[in-house]
């Protein structure tokens, strides 16, 4: 055999050679790592979390890094020991996690604290290569309160000027998973988590308000870049504001890419029902609009906002009260009504007479009339009662309208009485309730 002839034959076993040399080398590092991780010392890691921050959220913390001191040590039984400590966003915490390495795998679980809290987080995992990987993470039930330092750092942020003396506490929880897989090589993933027995006491545009026992499950789904947010369904046994309870409340909304759609809420309040329906909400500009039906509230209750009545009433009332929510700020009421069901009766029965006899002398209305009134209004049975709100182009221009029939009865004489009387001035006047909410100055 010539010598052409065994050129190739030897570059043959040359290539074998180095493709036994070469891939034992690969199997020889890689089966190595592990226990140069516990020799080789880990320099300080430091990660740029800023563009997975926009928007509100990037306003909420001042760090937007996370940095980790990383130790390694071998297991007793299997796998590696990893100890970290290092800041996350503004917040320091301590890690702890059980690794196991295999020729191409890892697997473990890592535990997350934040220091200085009760906050912590769970999470198992699992990878065969980049693109099929999985893990779950849950953080479990936790008490909540203003005095959570976690929370109070983004409340200072986050708190409307409106809102103020904000104290509350309720339980927290959350659970997550995700996965990558061959079949499907796009990242997948679920969140849910719950409030459960929240309960707040605050003020609103200087206005107490108290919160008992909200309840509302959240979440979110996600596909590769695509994102969808779980509707909300928030459940409260009692919300008090501006003097008005509402107890048994309950609202459905669903998130658009720009606003919160409110497409039914409700609640009992004054033995009877409140409902609204289609409610869009911006969060940038929090300016909305609605109007709310009124389904046999008690005629005493709505009476006595009404600061030119000073008495008591009974019967049912119906009808609408349209609002509006200027840029957070201003909550106004639009023109509104509440009237009596034709055959639905009640009784007025008026203590103090004097603001109704006063606008009624405005009018021109003669002494002996006025008296006669008076007296008819301190034992009423109406069958039309009617409550008419119109707003002004400035808060001075409103006006009430009070509309009364019906028969009075004194001693054994019973009269017809007519009753329709206009009140003007400013809003806040005319009715006893707060709903300005004033942005303050910091």
């Amino acid at each position: 055999m010539d010598a052409t002839a065994k050129k190739p034959r030897r570059l043959r076993r040359w290539l074998l050679w180095t493709a036994i040399v070469v891939t034992v080398a690969i199997v020889v590092f890689v089966l190595s790592i592990p226990f140069l991780l516990t020799h080789i010392p880990i320099p300080p890691l430091e990660f740029d979390l800023s563009p997975y921050l926009k928007g509100k959220a990037a306003e909420l913390v001042t760090c937007k890094k996370a940095t980790a001191n990383v130790k390694i040590k071998r297991d007793r039984t299997e796998g590696f020991r990893i100890h970290a400590k290092g800041q996350l966003l503004d917040w320091p915490y301590s890690a702890s996690a059980h690794v196991r390495f295999g020729f191409i795998r890892a697997d473990g679980n890592l535990a997350l604290m934040l220091d200085d809290t009760d906050w912590k987080a769970y999470v198992d995992f699992g990878a065969r290569a980049a693109r099929n990987w999985h893990f779950t993470a849950n953080v479990p039930e936790t008490h909540v309160t203003q005095d959570n330092a976690i929370l109070a750092s983004i409340l200072t942020k986050a708190m409307p000027p409106a809102i103020s003396n904000l104290v509350f506490s309720g339980k927290f929880k959350l659970d997550a998973g995700g996965d990558c897989t061959p079949k499907r090589p796009v990242p997948a993933w679920t969140v849910r988590g719950t409030l459960a027995d929240f309960d707040a006491d605050l003020e609103v545009g200087g206005k107490p308000a108290r919160i008992d026992g909200l309840r509302v499950r959240f979440g979110a789904d996600g596909i590769a870049d695509h994102r969808d947010i779980a509707p909300l369904f928030p459940r409260a046994n009692a919300v008090e504001f501006a003097g008005f309870t509402l107890s048994n409340a309950f609202a459905s909304v669903r998130a658009t890419e720009r606003s919160y759609l409110v497409t039914e809420a409700g609640a009992d309040c004054c033995g009877g029902e409140l409902k609204l329906y289609s409610l869009f909400l911006d969060p940038e500009k929090l300016t909305a609009g609605a109007t709310i039906l009124v389904d046999g509230v008690d005629a005493g209750e709505v009476l006595s906002r009404i600061s030119a009545f000073r008495g008591d009433a009974s019967g049912r009332l119906h009808g609408k009260l349209p609002f509006f929510l200027k840029d957070g700020k201003t909550l106004r009421l639009k023109n509104a009504y509440l009237f009596s069901k034709p055959g639905e009766t009640g009784t007025v029965r008026v203590m103090d007479a004097a603001p109704i006899l006063d606008n009624l002398e405005r009018g021109g209305v003669d002494e002996d009339t006025r008296d006669n009134l008076e007296k008819a209004l301190a034992n009423l049975d109406y069958k039309v009662l009617k409550v008419e709100l119109k707003r002004g182009k400035d808060a001075e221009d409103s006006s009430l309208g009070f509309k009364l029939e019906g028969t009075a009865t004194h001693g054994n004489t019973t009269v017809p009485v007519n009753l329709d009387v206009t009140f003007h001035g400013d809003l806040d006047q005319l009715i006893n309730t707060g709903m300005k909410l004033r942005r303050k100055t910091r």
